[in-house]
């Protein structure tokens, strides 16, 4: 069971994030409540949300519910490793603020709680940020 001081670790955690993108040339634009890597006006390729959001997305993968944070799109023949997650396809009025589509991952905080048992920020921020370098890559490949 995630606790509210878990969650607020995580979310200081990945603040620490943004920065380190910024300084290899990729900027989130800051919404009401998450952030969003945008490749043109309608299109995302990922999606963070912030600590300061007013409601939790929480929906069921793989018959699984788990409160997302992370999403971002990545080449299907080369997935993410553990804890990004291949996401069903939603449709509806419930995620419209979600990215979709058949190359997006997603990581939960549940996962995220595990992960950082195991290792310190330092490490799981090398890692987020090179995944992240490598969702923007592909994405700006595959959609600009």
């Amino acid at each position: 069971m995630k606790s509210q001081r878990n969650m607020a670790n995580i979310d200081d955690c990945l603040d620490i994030l943004f920065p380190i993108l910024m300084e290899k040339g990729i900027t989130l634009k800051q919404k009401c409540g998450y952030r969003a890597g945008k490749l043109s006006a309608c299109r995302n390729w990922c999606y963070i949300e912030g600590g300061d959001t007013k409601r939790r997305k929480c929906l069921s993968n793989k018959g699984q519910v788990k409160t997302w944070k992370l999403f971002a799109r990545f080449d299907i023949k080369q997935p993410p490793l553990w804890p990004w997650e291949k996401l069903e396809r939603y449709e509806g009025k419930s995620v419209q603020w979600a990215i979709s589509g058949d190359d997006v991952w997603g990581i939960a905080y549940e996962d995220l709680e595990i992960w950082t048992r195991d290792i310190d920020n330092e490490q799981i921020l090398k890692r987020l940020t090179v995944d992240l370098q490598t969702s923007f890559n592909y994405s700006f490949q595959r959609y600009c």
